[in-house]
């Protein structure tokens, strides 16, 4: 085996089925090594997955504790030290939330299949079996599972899987730069819009709102509107319909809060986490729920009709305490909100007067650059010319990653990037970071215009 692998080589189905990948071999803090020597910052940490950094020896040694003990046992059968310990400190976190109750699975996906079935179910439970619709928004992504899938607002995946989605209802994403008014006093509208939905499809039909707190790479880490949840929230409470904060991506300290929805007034009533939870070190992802409506199962059906073989297992969830037992211990969190508005502050220096750069936005370690033609039009690039693919393929030679996106303007055109470094890097490492970026993005850009 040589130094990268490109289909069809080795026994691998490659997503990217034309691209070479190089063969990791170490990490370190925000670093990783190929099997070449070469080093990359992780910019990205994966998919904003990797929380407290590669190669974690302190998390690594109490893996390896538990796993040494035993693995796996079977959610329905038996529970654990560590899954009982990694609840109880979940629930401390989202006090402020009202949320005390937790259940574990793998992904983040999965995550979202189990707050709607556990929604569903309760309004089953309640005797509301009319309610069967749920309220998603576009852009917006939720998972790749199908029903997760169905309540993303990704119209490029019904070309392949369309006949497959389940019809969800949805309105408009906040996005501050493809907004004409004042954004800042735009809540109202969007509250009025979303009333309107709910009136018109039957307040009586309609379970659950599905949102992304600040939204992930389908947007850009687009930040919402001030007063926007508040108002949302309720008219939910209003009619009974109740509210998942999709935090598989921006909780777990990525925004400088240890949940997003604490920034913005958002109180849901069912919450998933997943990606910074587990730091990268294995699959787990939660669903936090309401006592209250766990006890509205106990007196009905009695239980949660829901089961999955990884369900609560401890190999999962002393992962996620071993991370979090770190966050707390090293401030991780507080770090992420320090060092983020300082990142931030140097992307809006290097970037905001960028021909190309659109817009920059985020909070914490969690920003995302959007990419135009024309930066006083707001134009995107014809998605033809696969601006972003090529951009983060460049990046990636340059020595920095980059997570892609696109189709965030129209469904097709619309390219952007996140970034999501791990949440221990210093101020030092973030000025890494900024200047490998600046001589990418720089580099590829003047390439780009050249070649017209």
């Amino acid at each position: 085996m040589g130094t990268s692998v490109q289909y069809p080589q080795g026994n691998v189905v490659l997503r990217n089925l034309s691209k070479p990948l190089p063969i990791i071999v170490r990490g370190e803090g925000p670093y990783l090594f190929d099997k070449a020597g070469k080093k990359y910052f992780d910019a990205s940490g994966g998919a904003l997955v990797v929380s407290v950094g590669h190669g974690n020896k302190e998390v690594a040694a109490k893996i390896a504790a538990q796993l040494s003990q035993v693995g796996y046992v079977n959610g329905t059968q038996f529970t654990s030290e560590p899954t009982e310990k990694l609840a109880s400190l979940l629930a401390r976190y989202a006090e402020p939330l009202g949320l005390d109750k937790v259940f574990f699975l793998n992904s983040g996906s999965e995550a979202t299949e189990a707050a709607i079935k556990f929604a569903r179910q309760l309004c089953v439970e309640r005797k509301q079996e009319k309610r069967a619709k749920i309220i998603a928004r576009m852009p917006s992504y939720h998972g790749n599972t199908l029903f997760a899938l169905s309540a993303s607002g990704r119209p490029h995946y019904k070309k392949y899987y369309g006949p497959l989605l389940s019809d969800v209802l949805t309105l408009a994403t906040p996005v501050e730069y493809r907004y004409a008014g004042n954004y800042a006093e735009s809540a109202d509208k969007f509250a009025q819009e979303f009333e309107e939905l709910v009136k018109r499809e039957g307040p009586d039909e309609i379970f659950a709102f599905i949102a992304e707190p600040v939204v992930g790479s389908s947007a850009g880490a687009a930040l919402p509107p001030p007063g926007y949840f508040e108002k949302i929230g309720e008219i939910c409470r209003r009619y009974g319909i109740l509210i998942i904060a999709d935090e598989v991506m921006v909780g777990a300290g990525r925004t400088g809060k240890f949940f997003a929805s604490e920034w913005f007034g958002l109180e849901p009533d069912i919450l998933t986490l997943g990606k910074g939870l587990n730091g990268g070190y294995t699959a787990l992802s939660a669903v936090l729920v309401k006592q209250e409506h766990v006890d509205e199962m106990k007196k009905g059906s009695g239980y949660f009709m829901h089961a999955q073989t990884f369900m609560q297992a401890p190999c999962m969830t002393a992962v996620g305490l071993a991370v979090l037992e770190y966050m707390k211990e090293h401030q991780v969190v507080e770090n992420s909100r320090r060092v983020g508005d300082y990142l931030h502050k140097g992307l809006h220096q290097k970037f905001d007067s960028h021909p190309n750069v659109g817009f920059v936005s985020g909070k914490g370690l969690f920003a995302g650059i959007e990419f135009v033609a024309d930066k006083k039009t707001g134009k995107p690039f014809a998605r033809a010319e696969k601006v972003v693919e090529r951009l983060v393929t460049h990046a990636l030679d340059q020595g920095i990653t980059l997570w892609p996106n696109s189709g965030n303007v129209n469904g097709v055109d619309g390219d952007l990037v996140m970034l999501g470094p791990p949440l221990t890097i210093t101020t030092g490492q973030a000025d890494e970071l900024l200047r490998i970026l600046e001589g990418a993005i720089h580099s590829f850009f003047t390439g780009l215009s050249a070649a017209r």
